[in-house]
């Protein structure tokens, strides 16, 4: 659908007709997940790619099942809404499918929803050794407005189905010149995530079910808390490594690789499991990247109130380290609690733009170093030459030393900026250099 004035091309075929390698091939980027086994991607995948001047959204959906399971009947009721949100569609076929039968279904589907002002593409997928004119008769009827022969394993003829695309799409580079900051909601599957990602947008965006791992690809969209926009993010569940097979493997790394591109994580937890070592290596995950986490019990309306208590307390014991992470009991299902994160993301935002002049930082860490030095390091007493803030999204800020100071002079120096400048809840980047 057209999101934020960028139309939008979808791609639609039958289960290993190659849509998620030609959605990468097209992309130049891993964007959706490929697996030899069929419906690897389990829901609507979208990224944005820019070709010249134009810019557009290029999304990848699951294969089209004729006898659909739990998973597929949700999302393959979706795809009226889909289709007809579409500026492109891509028609992706296998070469040398058989499978007609489904394929009819695709197609009245397609004749059913399609306007006039949107244009079909067929695009015949494998075709690393085959011809034009070898084309099964069959397959004649499911050519709509052109047609395309590549390989999106091999990258033949995908350039020039790229020119295709373009010359249909309407909107400009001009049409989205806003760039949103990124929140990525994490955790152990059946944590909420996808729960709570619909309830934030108001709307079924994700497939939710009990089975663990439903989700593995990517979702993203826009969301507005208080006056400011972001764009939030629906990973997969992060297991333990003996829980996962290849394809949720590679899930599990996509959803952990999205903290590169996030200034706050929502780490969901099941209140009814508590923390364990998973949640804690999340956390670790959070703060070596950077990213702000705000931990979220989630399910806390299903316990009692002595479970309640030892929760509490286990919390505190666990996070003795990171006493200063916010934390928020929700449920996701019914809503409640949730209001308050549009309280939380605006302190938070205030305290990740905070900037503090270098003449200040100097006057406050001089003074300090006087009157409560490190203790010497190897037998050296590292002195302070200067401090300054150099960034934001979190507050960074560079120590140039005369040598080393100790693990816990470093922490002293952390709590001192905090209790200063009352970065109070967000993660802190400060470096030490001699």
């Amino acid at each position: 659908m057209t999101k934020n004035n960028i139309d939008e091309v979808l791609l639609i075929g039958l289960p290993n007709s190659g849509k998620s390698s030609l959605v990468n091939t097209l992309c130049r980027k891993k964007v959706s997940i490929i697996g030899s086994t069929p419906n690897t991607t389990r829901d609507k995948v979208s990224a944005t790619l820019r070709d010249d001047d134009k810019i557009y959204n290029i999304s990848d959906l699951p294969g089209y099942l004729e006898n659909p399971d739990e998973l597929n009947i949700k999302f393959q009721n979706k795809l009226n809404e889909y289709i007809m949100g579409a500026k492109v569609i891509l028609f992706v076929i296998d070469i040398n499918t058989t499978n007609y039968s489904a394929l009819d279904k695709i197609n009245n589907l397609l004749q059913k929803n399609i306007k006039q002002s949107q244009k079909v593409i067929t695009v015949f997928n494998k075709c690393e050794s085959f011809q034009k004119f070898e084309l099964n008769s069959n397959l004649y009827k499911y050519i709509y407005d052109a047609e395309h022969y590549v390989s999106s394993i091999h990258k033949i003829g995908t350039d020039h189905l790229l020119k295709t695309i373009s010359k249909n799409i309407t909107s400009n580079r001009d049409s989205n010149k806003t760039s949103y900051k990124s929140i990525a909601i994490i955790g152990k599957p059946n944590s909420g995530k996808s729960t709570l990602f619909n309830k934030l947008l108001n709307e079924e965006r994700a497939i939710v079910s009990n089975i663990s791992g439903t989700t593995r690809d990517k979702l993203e969209e826009t969301i507005r808390f208080d006056s400011d926009s972001y764009n939030i993010i629906d990973t997969a569940g992060v297991p333990r490594k003996k829980q996962k097979n290849q394809i949720d493997r590679y899930a599990s790394s996509l959803a952990v690789g999205q903290l590169e591109n996030a200034v706050i994580a929502f780490l969901l937890v099941d209140s009814k499991q508590g923390i364990n070592f998973e949640d804690m290596r999340l956390i670790s995950e959070c703060i070596e990247n950077n990213v702000t986490p705000i931990l979220i019990m989630n399910k806390w309306d299903l316990l009692k109130e002595d479970e309640k208590l030892y929760i509490n307390k286990n919390i505190t014991s666990l996070l003795k380290k990171y006493s200063w992470m916010k934390i928020l009991r929700i449920s996701a299902l019914n809503g409640k609690g949730i209001n308050n994160l549009n309280t939380v993301i605006y302190d938070l935002q205030k305290q990740l733009t905070t900037r503090v002049t270098t003449h200040e930082l100097n006057i406050l860490f001089r003074e300090i170093w006087t009157k409560k030095p490190p203790h010497p390091f190897r037998g050296r007493r590292a002195k302070l030459k200067y401090v300054t803030q150099y960034d934001i999204y979190p507050p960074s800020f560079s120590f140039i030393l005369s040598g080393r100071v100790p693990i816990n002079y470093q922490s002293f120096v952390e709590n001192r900026l905090r209790e200063t400048y009352n970065f109070d809840n967000i993660c802190l980047n400060i470096k030490f250099k001699n």
